[in-house]
């Protein structure tokens, strides 16, 4: 039996069907089972870009030995495996893609267009054994002129353990990527394999450069494939799918949580079905909750962006509060006013895209 529901995908992994973006008009809470999830009419036609632009920076340092948490891989085999096998689904709606390592520096892909086949060859060129030191100072020197021949939003991937060899020659790691993201439209991703406190530290002041920068423990971005898709695009808000069977559970959506002008507190309308979410997490270990927070396009790009922050993390909140669910469960991204669910022309389409939208995967 075909069922018809709506809602959008971040991506396809094998093994796993992971939900991202949910549409309106469905119940407050749905339960999706299927045999096998059909992408059957997702394109790339239904992708919003959310940059033109991926850089990634690679650290192959000593602290890359250590096994990931939960597995007999290094954290280098662990990276070298989920990089191959992202490539492989990846669309290609036009990106510029980089591939640098910088323990130490080497272009495993100079920017250049989106090229599948050339981008999983650039990948094997990683080290397969991790050693030597953290220079980050020269990697975040080093990109200044790439960023500048670049048009568009650029998403900057910085695996780094926190750890630099400090260089008089530059300036902090903190400052450099201040003074980046003044001058050019960068967010920074920064996957995050620090171990102490000092290390950590210097991650955060790095993702305070801009808003929409942020650091994602390693362990989260190897185990969610969302924190690479949803850097890069989102799913149209409208996009239908198709279902086939239903004999498994693979995720659960809901009903837009909407939020009043500048204004990031959820209301109790939609506690309830955060509720329910909360109780069917608890229920399945092996369950994540995918939240994306927008806003209008009421006011400047920068203060949207923050407030999109605030609306997502408001619900993770709840989740987190009301019934325990760690952070590390939840993928929680914010877009601004990007990929409207509503025209912004009118004060109803503008209340629609004041949203957090959200899902639950099944692993």
């Amino acid at each position: 039996m075909k069922k018809r529901v709506f809602g959008a995908l971040t991506g396809m992994v094998l093994g796993m069907a992971v939900f991202g973006l949910i549409a309106t008009q469905v119940s407050a809470l749905e339960i999706i089972t299927e045999e096998d999830f059909k992408q059957e009419i997702v394109t790339t036609e239904n992708l919003v870009k959310a940059a033109d632009n991926a850089l990634f920076l690679f650290d192959s340092s000593g602290s890359m030995r250590n096994p990931l948490e939960g597995t007999d891989m290094t954290r280098l085999e662990a990276l070298r495996g989920v990089l191959a096998e992202r490539m492989r689904w990846f669309p290609d709606l036009g990106y510029n893609f980089g591939f640098y390592l910088f323990t130490p520096w080497k272009e495993l892909y100079p920017m250049q267009p989106f090229n599948r086949e050339e981008l999983v060859l650039a990948i094997d060129q990683l080290p397969k054994v991790a050693s030597g030191g953290t220079p980050l100072q020269q990697a975040l020197h080093n990109i200044d002129p790439i960023l500048a021949g670049l048009s568009g939003r650029t998403a900057v991937f910085l695996f780094s353990d926190g750890k630099f060899n400090h260089n008089r020659k530059f300036k902090w790691p903190w400052d450099q990527a201040r003074e980046l993201a003044q001058k050019y439209d960068v967010c920074f991703y920064i996957m995050s394999t620090a171990e102490e406190k000092k290390a950590e530290k210097t991650l955060q002041r790095i993702a305070e450069a801009n808003e929409c920068s942020r650091v994602i423990p390693f362990i989260t971005y190897v185990k969610r494939p969302s924190y690479t898709s949803r850097a890069l695009f989102v799913v149209d808000s409208q996009t239908e799918l198709v279902t086939v069977t239903e004999e498994k559970v693979v995720g659960v959506k809901g009903n837009d949580i909407l939020f009043g002008f500048d204004n990031q507190t959820v209301s109790d309308e939609y506690k309830e079905q955060l509720d329910r979410v909360g109780k069917f997490v608890n229920a399945n270990p092996g369950s994540y909750v995918v939240i994306n927070g927008y806003a209008d396009n009421t006011g400047a790009a920068e203060y949207n962006m923050k407030l999109s922050h605030r609306r997502a993390g408001s619900v993770a909140d709840y989740l987190k509060n009301n019934h325990g669910i760690d952070h590390s469960r939840m993928v929680v991204m914010w877009y601004g006013d990007l990929n409207p669910t509503a025209s912004n022309d009118t004060e109803e389409g503008r209340k629609l895209n004041r949203r957090a939208e959200i899902a639950v995967g099944l692993e």
